[in-house]
């Protein structure tokens, strides 16, 4: 396997050492707070443009998306945002379960009635699609989809990989769940933008496995536009058609998605579903690929 190994950039032996540990937990935070940074930014410039819901999020990821994009430089990690990595095609393939279950959620929403307890096929009616529902599309596929892929995968995974060790199974594996572990956290944060606790609480266990699901595609495949792809088709395939349906904001959405406790039951899937993409016959594919700029 040694001769498929591309990035030598950082060395398996490298000790685990406290200023390296220190390092890479300063660049997680650095960049979470980038994204914070942008959304207090954003929010302001919003509110003197009278500008508000999805529009404003997406005005929102324009900043985020920069400022990712600033800190991948600084890493000397742009080459995440181009690289082909092992493909396209492929990465979809293998991350086949979102499309299956973005489609699922499209059907269950518009096209499944369960109020007397039992599922019957309906034809939606009364369903909206207006100037909010083309940015909610727009903001799910700057917000979710690319920046925070780029900010999980593209840079937490990356530095994360580097301090585990990015030769190393075990270290590669380990930055796929404990990145998976941090995106889940990250979604506490929709408690400040007025999502409830019950809601919030089934968001971070169901994204952490996700993320974990992510990032085992990502270090399968190496090409950022692999799980950018996946992760705006979910997020557009849970949130509009409930906007379509009720015309309401996020937050809501979020409200009425994500109260339901079956959703625990994701955590579970999508972790079982990243063991099985690390499994021990396809951990070769995780070395072909460099993701670091040449120097």
């Amino acid at each position: 396997m040694d001769n498929m190994i591309q990035d030598k950039t950082y060395e398996d032996d490298q000790p685990l050492t406290a200023i390296r540990v220190l390092k890479t937990v300063g660049i997680i935070i650095l960049s979470v707070g980038c994204f914070l940074l942008s959304s207090f930014v954003g929010t302001k410039i919003c509110k003197a443009a009278s500008i508000s819901g999805y529009k404003a999020e997406f005005t929102c990821s324009l900043i985020s998306l920069t400022l990712y994009t600033i800190i991948l430089t600084i890493l000397h990690k742009k080459k995440v945002l181009y690289t082909k990595g092992n493909g396209f095609f492929g990465g979809l393939i293998t991350g086949f379960f979102m499309i299956y279950a973005s489609a699922a959620s499209v059907i269950n929403t518009l096209f499944l009635d369960t109020a007397d307890g039992k599922a019957k096929l309906v034809t939606p009616t009364g369903l909206k699609f207006g100037s909010e529902q083309v940015w909610c599309i727009l903001a799910l596929i700057f917000a979710a989809g690319i920046c925070e892929e780029l900010l999980f995968r593209g840079i937490i995974f990356n530095v994360l990989r580097d301090l585990f060790g990015r030769n190393s199974t075990k270290g590669t594996i380990a930055a796929v769940f404990v990145s998976g572990a941090l995106f889940g956290l990250y979604h506490l944060i929709n408690l400040a933008a007025g999502v409830k606790l019950e809601a919030v609480i089934p968001q971070v266990i169901s994204a952490a496995g996700l993320g974990a699901f992510l990032g085992a595609i990502y270090a399968r495949w190496g090409n950022i536009w692999v799980t950018v792809y996946l992760h705006a088709l979910m997020d557009i395939c849970v949130v509009l058609p409930q906007s379509m349906k009720t015309n309401e904001s996020i937050v809501d959405s979020i409200n009425n998605t994500m109260s339901d406790p079956s959703k625990y039951i994701g955590v579970a899937v999508y972790v079982i579903l990243a063991i099985y993409l690390l499994r021990k016959e396809k951990r070769p594919q995780m070395f072909t690929y460099s993701v670091c700029d040449e120097r």
